[in-house]
């Protein structure tokens, strides 16, 4: 299968990455410095949980006019147009697959652009560290596929399966984006509120009560204007009933190497990815008095407009020990470390039949 990568940061070369590794041929859409950095020295991944680590070749295109089966386009928000602009001279009718935060779906991508558009969300998360992505795969968050009978896609998915990435299939991916971009515009925001310091996060506990609050109200719009597609897990979580369980579940997560790895990385490097999304969903969503706090910005700080934010010790500190202690963490069964915490994390909360479902689908 030949893949074209657009966009080489985290998403992009971590999947690229893996692709290469089974033989594939990969190219990545050349811009700027990180595609210069491929160029030189490959596609590097690491594996900062579970120890592994993935070097692969792949070429540096100037341009998508080459001939591919599955192009994978992984940007930001904020860089969707231009990225759809540089797709144009795409050949023939590749799957053409976005992974990122989409709020508006399929309505963002060009209707003319060559090939057939897919929507669809990764996995993983983390930070560049130097040439190489160190990442983390998000358990409760499979790499999500669309439900669409293209073999292309087929093929995709047991590509990733086989190096290990938990992947699921969603029929309604609008839907699924325009819930996920609301629960991220809030973590996010309630991340700037801490500095972007997810121990910070941790330790507040207002801010956290408010964040709960401020995710519910959201979701509660969204469905009030017939927008299906919410993810089961979150759903559940934050269902008012469960509101303290909520606040505690991310207390504990923002406190390990997750909240640093899935969250804060991003939100601190992609500032305006993360605005955008906040005015999104406050201008889709205007009767949750807790979402409108949350996303209004605090009188007291210039994070948001200040891009980038500078690195907390503490978020530092969280981010360096999980990588440094990669290795050990595979040695002393990282992974059983793992899933350790989520079933001690939502085995308190939820019975065994919620245990049983506790996946984004």
């Amino acid at each position: 299968m030949k893949t074209l990568i657009v966009g080489a940061g985290v998403i992009g070369t971590v999947y690229g990455a893996h692709i290469a590794a089974t033989g594939n041929q990969v190219s990545v859409l050349s811009h700027g410095r990180r595609t210069g950095e491929v160029a030189a020295a490959g596609l590097r991944a690491r594996d900062v949980l579970g120890g592994g680590r993935v070097d692969a070749d792949a070429e540096v295109v100037p341009d998508a006019g080459g001939d591919y089966d599955v192009v994978l386009v992984a940007v930001r928000r904020d860089q969707l147009a231009s990225a759809c602009a540089g797709l144009a001279v795409l050949a023939g009718k590749p799957a053409v697959l976005f992974f990122g935060n989409n709020p508006a779906g399929r309505l963002a991508i060009p209707r003319d652009l060559p090939g057939d558009v897919y929507l669809g969300f990764p996995g993983v998360g983390g930070v560049m560290a130097g040439e190489t992505a160190d990442y983390a795969r998000i358990r409760p968050q499979p790499t999500t596929l669309p439900a669409a009978a293209d073999p292309r896609l087929a093929a995709l998915d047991a590509i990733l399966s086989d190096r290990g990435f938990a992947i699921q299939r969603v029929t309604d991916m609008d839907g699924w984006l325009a819930y996920h971009a609301a629960f991220v515009a809030c973590v996010a925001a309630a991340l700037v509120r801490c500095g972007t310091d997810p121990v910070r996060l941790a330790a507040d506990r207002a801010t956290l009560i408010l964040m709960c609050r401020a995710i519910t109200g959201a979701f509660a719009g969204l469905r009030a204007d017939g927008v299906a597609g919410l993810p089961r897990n979150l759903a559940v979580l934050h269902s008012p009933l469960l509101r303290m369980v909520a606040v505690r579940y991310w207390a504990r997560t923002m406190r390990s190497p997750m909240g640093e790895l899935w969250f804060a990385g991003h939100s601190r490097h992609a500032g305006a990815e993360m605005r955008a999304l906040a005015d999104d969903v406050a201008a889709r969503i205007t009767d949750s008095p807790a979402l409108t706090e949350l996303l209004r910005q605090p009188a007291d700080t210039a994070l948001l407009s200040s891009w980038p934010w500078p690195v907390s010790a503490s978020s530092a500190s969280s981010a360096s020990s999980a990588s440094s202690a990669s290795s050990a963490s595979s040695a002393s069964g990282g992974a059983r470390n793992q899933r350790r915490f989520w079933a001690d994390e939502l085995g308190v909360c939820f019975p065994s039949q919620f245990m049983a479902s506790w996946r984004l689908s």
